[in-house]
């Protein structure tokens, strides 16, 4: 079902900029699709169980994994639109030994597969500075907004050998603040970070992410960057608390 809701929203990513053009004369829109290669470190635990460490008990690491992204610069005083779709899913085997939501997991009796799955849909809303931008003569652009975080996890345990397994997942929508810039300091070579960041209650949530855009010729692009990812959340029985990180490479157009 994921990867459904991925390939939809690419979809939609691919469609905006023609139609935009046709109807929206004064829209502008920039659409990538891209691929990540994120590291996770930290812990999770369900059902009040004690943490247990990602890499060593789950044995989880690196994995490559699509995304996409689409921003919508809006005329007038209508705020400015950013969705970026990031579906991650990390999946091995280990033979230790641990407590998953109450059940005993040998890893002695046979093999035990484990897996993270943390999709994140993160749509902004912005506006940018207009003075920053006509005093750098469009040099540089900072943009301030409201982003919404839409959190998809699910932790399994299973045992190869047996039917015995153990999952619990979470479906959460957190607020955060977002914040991005743009420095272009030759023609068709910009470079641009973003963040996104709440703390509320004792929950965490935040991203860092960077890059460097050259234009290829006409509209297209391509980029290359890094990604930071960090949590700290507890809800509906999982808890997680730790962060993923790795670098990135897109292509994309802008109109």
């Amino acid at each position: 079902m994921g990867k459904i809701k991925f390939f939809i929203c690419m979809m939609l990513v691919l469609a905006v900029p023609s139609s935009a053009m046709g109807f929206l004369p004064l829209v502008d829109v920039e659409a990538a699709i891209g691929v990540h290669r994120p590291s996770p470190s930290g812990s999770l635990g369900a059902g009040g169980d004690p943490l247990l460490d990602i890499e060593d008990d789950f044995s989880l690491g690196s994995e490559t994994e699509w995304f996409g992204r689409l921003k919508v610069d809006m005329p007038f005083i209508i705020p400015n639109g950013y969705l970026w779709v990031n579906p991650v899913t990390f999946s091995s085997s280990t033979t230790d030994s641990f407590t998953f939501k109450g059940k005993e997991f040998d890893g002695r009796d046979g093999r035990i597969d484990t897996k993270l799955k943390l999709d994140h849909y993160d749509f902004a809303l912005y506006y940018s500075i207009p003075i920053l931008k006509r005093a750098t003569l469009d040099r540089l652009n900072v943009d301030a907004g409201l982003n919404f975080r839409y959190i998809d996890a699910r932790a399994r345990v299973s045992e190869s050998e047996s039917d015995r397994s153990a999952s619990e997942s979470m479906s959460i929508v957190i607020p955060q603040i977002y914040l991005g810039a743009q420095f272009q300091p030759v023609e068709r070579i910009s470079l641009e970070a973003e963040a996104r960041a709440i703390t509320y209650m004792g929950d965490r949530s935040y991203s860092l992410a960077g890059r460097v855009k050259a234009g290829v010729f006409g509209p297209l692009f391509v980029a290359g960057g890094y990604r930071y990812d960090d949590y700290d959340i507890e809800k509906g029985g999982l808890e997680l608390d730790f962060n993923f990180s790795g670098p990135f490479m897109e292509a994309g157009v802008t109109f």
